[in-house]
């Protein structure tokens, strides 16, 4: 017999926000994923069930490591609310709170194929019981464990899509990798953001399909804005009597983001790289400052400024602005700047691009990872700060290949007042072709850690 668990929300709304998105994106998790409720069993063991033997609630837990079907309420709908909190020097910051609104009355069915044992089932009926709430403290929950007797809808269960697709109406949700990782299972938000990862180990996305009724559409928490914009890539052109060098590109890249700053006016979080309340931004869509050496003398001649999310029509104005690069830096020599072009990175820089798809990638600036390393060898060292970069761009995983023999200690390896850090000469091999720009790494906003296609 399959286990099923009943979930109702009686005050008619689940707050869960996905583990790779911020509450202030206004998209909340629906429905509830499989990770999210084993981490919510496993914590109502520890504070409201201890006494239980752990032998049998990790068993619990084991068993419904497998994807689970769902039966979910109709009809739904996505709502938030605003809230503004106080902070220093009387200023104040805008948060939001969104979540699902679903029918207080009606239940979420969780189906799992595994059949329980007798004390894994009596256990897991506990657990049930004394769940208080499922996502944020602010969704209380009543939930049961299903009897045998009780007859079960066969209709409208949704289950996961075979190879993972996303096709809509799909809703992406996080699940455990069998066999279940406990460790990872009781790891909190901030110990999984200081591994700079964003998703917990042990884990990976699963899509459901779900009817329109069923799946509600995210609301905006803000103004409505434009359609993306087709502009990702501006090229400018450097030129002075002395260029400066490749070993300067992380300055060339600093000035050339506070002049692009400077006269953008007002604030720009795809430029600066932070939001509207300063905090920068971590999903790697801003603006990268890509200084490069085309005609390989040496001596930097273009400047990319390269966002993946897009550059809006106002960042493109400030950037056709700059009319050079100058500061008082200590050997710093003021570059002229022109506009070549606003388009595709694919136009602007194929050879950075490779639309085809390219296996095999090498460094064109020094890689920096984040971290320091620690007792281990230093393959693998890169090889693990490369997967967690990889990862944080959605990009496939890739071997490492340290390339050695070139001074790569000789470039400039911290923005001004800053400390240098490591960096290594590095060859990616894919297992498939994929396509760039690849920037990996510490500073790879202002340069290092760019990639090219090996045959280029």
């Amino acid at each position: 017999m399959p286990t099923v668990v009943a979930v109702k929300f009686p005050w008619g709304r689940f707050h869960g926000t996905p583990w790779d998105s911020g509450a202030n994106e206004g998209n909340p998790e629906w429905p509830p994923s499989p990770w999210r409720i084993l981490r919510a069993l496993l914590a109502t063991y520890h504070g409201r069930r201890p006494g239980l033997d752990s032998d049998v609630v990790g068993g619990v837990l084991r068993a419904l490591a497998a994807p689970p079907d769902y039966r979910l309420p109709t009809p739904v709908a996505v709502a938030h609310t605003r809230h503004y909190l106080p902070g220093v020097a009387d200023q104040k910051s805008k948060v939001f709170d969104p979540f699902v609104v679903v029918d207080p009355e009606q239940e979420v069915l969780v189906r799992w194929a595994a059949e329980l044992a007798g004390p894994e089932r009596a256990a897991l009926a506990q657990l049930c019981d004394q769940l208080a709430y499922l996502g944020r403290a602010e969704g209380i929950c009543d939930a049961r464990l299903v009897g045998p007797e009780e007859a079960i809808p066969e209709d409208r269960w949704a289950s996961p899509v075979p190879g993972g697709s996303l096709v809509s109406p799909a809703r992406r949700v996080l699940a455990p990798i069998e066999p279940l990782d406990l460790a990872a299972l009781a790891l909190r938000t901030t110990d999984v953001r200081r591994a700079r990862r964003t998703i917990p180990p042990g884990t990976r996305w699963l899509a459901y399909l779900v009817t329109a009724q069923e799946a509600p559409a995210s609301i905006p928490t803000r103004s409505p804005r434009p359609p993306a914009p087709s502009v990702e890539t501006v090229s400018l052109a450097l030129g002075a009597a002395v260029r400066p060098s490749v070993r300067d590109t992380v300055w060339v890249a600093h000035v050339a983001r506070m002049a692009a700053l400077d006269r953008h006016g007002t604030p720009s979080p795809t430029l600066a790289g932070k939001d509207e309340d300063g905090r920068p931004l971590s999903d790697h869509r801003h603006a990268h400052y890509l200084p490069l050496d085309l005609d390989r003398d040496g001596l930097l001649d273009t400047l990319l400024v390269w966002a993946p999310g897009g550059l809006r029509p106002g960042d493109v104005a400030a950037l056709g602005k700059i009319p050079r690069l100058a500061s008082r830096l200590p050997g710093f020599r003021s570059v002229r700047v022109a506009l070549q072009g606003a388009a595709t990175a694919e136009e602007l820089a194929p050879t950075l691009v490779a639309p085809a798809g390219v296996a095999r990638w090498e460094s064109l600036t020094p890689f920096a990872p984040y971290r320091h390393q620690k007792r281990e060898p230093i393959e693998e060292f890169f090889a693990r700060e490369v997967s967690r970069e990889l990862e944080a761009r959605r990009l496939p995983p890739a071997s490492v290949e340290l390339v050695p023999g070139q001074s790569w200690l000789d470039w400039r390896r911290a923005r001004p007042g800053g400390r240098d850090v490591r960096a290594m000469g590095l060859r990616l091999h894919f297992a498939t072709p994929v396509s760039g720009p690849i920037s990996l790494g510490n500073l790879s906003h202002f340069g290092l850690g760019l990639f090219r296609p090996a045959s280029s």
